[in-house]
């Protein structure tokens, strides 16, 4: 049963959205009905739902991010007129928002949701254990999705981090959490036009992961890199005599990537410490 409604509701999802826009309006109209304590718990607890039964079983890259962006547009509309009204920090609605940034692979997306995630930091609750006291957890979901690389057991990088995503100054987070979710579309509508060299999934220099990443070339003569289906644009900042060092677009910690004319990728810090050196792909 739960199957057949998870279906139904993608199906749902997909032909409202159109991949093209989300309904914000209509969001804000039924959030905005919502009047006692009792109804906001009911809407927190069916985001809730959503996320849990919907969104992880969730194949379709389109549709996912669909559901993702939207249920984070419905969290920060909550809190925008709700604030705290029918929030458990304990409870499901407490470990709602940290679930939408980690359920979430769009980089562009979990810096506009960051305020959230440093709203409910100040808020305590489930925040302060889940995955890790803060902000373990939430620092890796942002790492992972931008540069697959894991901060485990890095707790001397947390605060640095933290300053340099609290720098992201977000003017209207439902406006950005929007144009992220239309540039998703946009970069889907690129074709691929040639692999310049892949590598194996690796966020820790010990571990190699199942799959696989590359560097590729686009249809608008951009090169992106490339992993779980999804692209992120690199920009050209340096150029060498044997490497090429590429800036992921929009990333938040300073880290940049080096392209050896040789095929190697070595990701390097903002001190151009190695942080990774990985293994090519045969």
């Amino acid at each position: 049963m739960k199957k057949n409604i998870a279906i139904l509701l993608t199906i749902l999802f997909s032909v409202n959205f159109g991949f093209s826009q989300i309904p914000i309006e209509e969001y804000r109209a039924e959030i905005e009905q919502l009047e006692t304590d009792t109804q906001v718990n009911e809407y927190w607890k069916d985001l809730h739902k959503i996320d849990q039964e919907i969104l992880v079983n969730t194949s379709d890259l389109k549709i996912a991010d669909s559901i993702s962006i939207s249920n984070m547009i419905k969290t920060a509309i909550l809190f925008d007129i709700h604030e705290t009204k029918g929030y458990n920090s304990g409870g499901y609605s407490g470990f709602l928002p940290i679930l939408n940034l980690s359920h979430n692979y769009i980089g562009q997306s979990q810096l506009a949701y960051w305020s959230i995630i440093e709203k409910c930091a100040e808020i305590g609750g489930a925040i302060d254990s889940f995955g890790g006291k803060y902000p373990a957890y939430q620092l890796e979901s942002v790492s992972l999705t931008f540069y697959n690389y894991s901060l485990f057991n890095q707790e001397a990088k947390y605060q640095n981090l933290v300053n340099k995503l609290s720098k992201i100054k977000t003017e209207d987070i439902i406006s950005e959490l929007s144009k992220s979710f239309e540039y998703q579309n946009e970069l889907r509508k690129l074709s691929e036009i040639a692999v310049l060299n892949s590598w194996y999934l690796q966020n820790h220099q010990d571990r190699i992961d199942e799959g696989e990443f590359s560097i590729v070339k686009m249809s608008d003569d951009n090169v992106y890199l490339k992993k779980y289906g999804r692209i992120q644009k690199l920009e050209l900042i340096k150029t060498g005599a044997k490497s090429k060092t590429y800036r992921i677009e929009n990333e938040p910690f300073g880290w940049n990537y080096v392209y050896g004319n040789d095929g190697s990728l070595t990701l390097i810090d903002e001190k151009e410490n190695e942080l990774i050196n990985y293994t090519l792909a045969k």
